[in-house]
């Protein structure tokens, strides 16, 4: 009877533990069971050795999903092509750059705006990673006759497969060079070139060297070359001397120019002390004078306003007093017996007398 029971209890515990676990892996996996995979896809004209499944997909070394697939284009599409294809879901998180509801939406704006996948490697290992970025150069131009069942994310060459290609187009220019054409031309040109004469016109010019520098040697060690520099010496101890003797006549002409200039202040220092006193005297007159001019205008400005009848009325009489003048005048130089008489004679009325 103990031993049945202990099976029993062995028996309980084991599916106590089945059950147990099992909910612990519902707990912490549903989510990832239930959760929907947004997936891109990109194709590579290259060799995609080191990616495997799972390898992951990062944007500036940020991750942003992960590889699930790789095959090609003829398995999928049943369509003739020398493509990769490879598969990558996006993660919930996945900002490339972009704003937008889901990652999808987000990495269509990003494509639009000229995001790129590439492979890239971790180090030495070997292993590859999917990067994306923009770059200005942008993607290879691949020609795609399907249309794609996920987001189609453009490609280009990883930075491997661009130094292979250039590598490759060096050897290919490498090997259609023609090295034994050059050869003939370059003993060609050796065969057209006289060696003898230019090996002449070399010796030929050393020569004239040689011969040049013994001249010079010859002018600098003769005996005019000593006496000019001789005379170059003394000429330089005569003007020495010259500069010697005219120091101090110099130096008497400057003392006697400050002495003249202290002079010269100390007679303006007087002129200043022994005028200021009259220059006072004759500001203090003149602002005493400018005072009465003021006064007396104020007083005639007076008069003019007050006597402003008398005045109008005196221009008026003698106004009529000059027309009168002229008037009389007038009657003078017409009649000048009219001093005497008392009016002038009538105008006779006939050509006859009486």
């Amino acid at each position: 009877m103990t031993q049945k029971t202990n099976y029993f209890k062995l028996g309980l515990f084991v599916i106590l533990a089945f059950a147990l676990t099992a909910a612990m892996l519902i707990a912490f996996g549903a989510g990832q069971f239930f959760k929907t995979e947004t997936l891109a896809e990109t194709y590579f004209n290259e060799s995609v050795q080191g990616l495997n499944i799972g390898s992951e997909v990062k944007y500036k070394g940020v991750k942003i999903g992960a590889v699930k697939s790789i095959t090609t284009p003829t398995k999928v599409y049943d369509i003739a092509s020398n493509y990769v294809l490879v598969t990558f879901s996006m993660s919930e998180d996945c900002y490339v750059g972009q704003t937008g509801k889901n990652p999808r939406e987000r990495m269509k704006k990003a494509v639009d705006d000229g995001l790129s996948v590439f492979l890239s490697f971790n180090g030495l290992t070997g292993s590859a990673y999917l990067e994306t970025d923009y770059k200005k150069n942008g993607p290879d131009d691949l020609e795609i006759s399907w249309t794609p069942e996920n987001l189609y994310v453009p490609s280009r060459s990883s930075n491997i497969k661009q130094v292979s290609d250039a590598i490759t187009r060096a050897m290919e220019t490498l090997g259609s060079m023609d090295f034994k054409e050059m050869k003939n031309d370059f003993s060609d040109l050796l065969k057209g070139l006289n060696i003898t004469k230019v090996s002449a016109q070399a010796e030929s010019l050393l020569k004239e060297l040689r011969q040049t520098n013994k001249d010079l040697a010859k002018l600098l060690t003769s005996g005019r070359m000593k006496q000019l520099l001789a005379d170059a010496g003394s000429s330089m101890a005569d003007f020495k001397q010259i500069v010697q003797a005219a120091k101090i006549p110099i130096k008497q002409t400057l003392a006697d120019i400050n002495k003249a200039s202290g002079s010269f202040k100390r007679m303006a220092t007087g002129l200043e002390q022994g005028y200021e006193v009259k220059l006072t005297e004759m500001s203090d007159k003149m602002d005493t004078v400018l005072a009465n001019l003021e006064k007396t205008s104020r007083l005639l400005e007076n008069m003019i306003w007050t006597n402003a009848d008398v005045i109008e009325k005196t221009i008026g009489n003698l106004e009529n007093t000059t027309e009168n003048l002229n008037q009389f005048t007038r009657e003078l130089r017409e009649y000048p017996g009219s001093i005497l008489m008392n009016a002038p004679p009538k105008a006779s009325t006939s050509g006859k007398e009486k």
